[in-house]
């Protein structure tokens, strides 16, 4: 994908995403949009009118409501947004990523993976907190995209797929060099490579599938369809990773369980 298209594409979704998550304004949204619009969320259905309907129950039922865009990685034609989303001042909110891709200039299709936030009751393992709070300063690197996304899809076989600790350790830089973001996770190559280990005994045939990369300079962000025990809906979930000097050094996820379902999905899209 061209650096052209891919600048577009940034520029049209986080465009779209203002009208949509800070300003909530329906005519400013519909701009963006096209006569068809897919949806990879099973509560969703398909079209520009019901994305319309959203925004307008949002803007009357959450009028303080804020999703806002804390990373952003632009891959050509897909751009993949990682959000705090607030519908009610004061509760934590839920960490989202939302993906989107863009044909002639549109907003053509989307896919979403939806955490609730929970109110802690131990400290975090991590002072890092849940999203990134450098802006676009993050991102660098650009004339890199391809080899990272070649090197942090290797990790993730052997880490999602193989499980295999040792092959996942050549991948980092010395111990104090991995951050990781999730609460619940400490830092540290040691502690990541204890938890491969552990879901290996403990999960011999579970796998992390990846369905979709978004890749631009130092950063990947993968959709993945995880399944710990075959047999089970598993989870929905994106894990995003920054490179320096070759090495991951740097993780953010959102992870969404997947209900069995009590109703048919409103469309037949599938979540990736």
């Amino acid at each position: 994908m061209s650096d052209v298209q891919t600048e577009s594409s940034r520029r049209i979704v986080t465009e779209f995403y203002r009208a949509y998550g800070i300003d909530k304004d329906p005519d400013a949204c519909a701009a963006f949009l096209g006569d068809t619009f897919i949806q990879h969320n099973p509560e969703v259905p398909d079209g520009p009118e019901a994305l319309l309907r959203v925004v307008r129950f949002r803007r009357c039922e959450y009028p303080q409501a804020r999703n806002e865009v804390k990373l952003t990685i632009a891959d050509g034609d897909l751009v993949m947004l990682h959000v705090h989303s607030v519908l009610v001042p004061g509760e934590p909110g839920r960490n989202v990523v939302d993906t989107f891709r863009v044909k002639d200039g549109k907003v053509v299709e989307h896919w979403d993976v939806i955490q609730q936030l929970p109110r802690l009751t131990f400290p975090p393992l991590t002072d890092n907190g849940t999203f990134n709070e450098q802006g676009d300063a993050i991102l660098t690197d650009l004339d890199k995209t391809e080899a990272n996304r070649r090197l942090v899809t290797s990790f993730y076989k052997d880490y999602g797929l193989e499980k295999d600790a040792e092959k996942c350790r050549r991948y980092f830089g010395e111990d104090d060099t991995y951050i990781q973001h999730n609460p619940r996770v400490q830092d540290g190559v040691e502690d990541f490579l204890r938890f491969v280990r552990y879901r290996r005994e403990h999960f011999p045939q579970g796998k992390n599938m990846i369905k979709l990369t978004v890749a631009q300079g130092n950063l990947v962000g993968f959709h993945v369809h995880s399944v710990l025990t075959p047999g089970e809906s598993g989870r929905n979930l994106v894990d995003i990773y920054r490179v320096e000097g070759g090495k991951i050094v740097e993780h953010w996820d959102t992870i969404q369980d997947i209900p069995a379902s009590k109703f048919p999905p409103l469309s037949d899209h599938g979540l990736w």
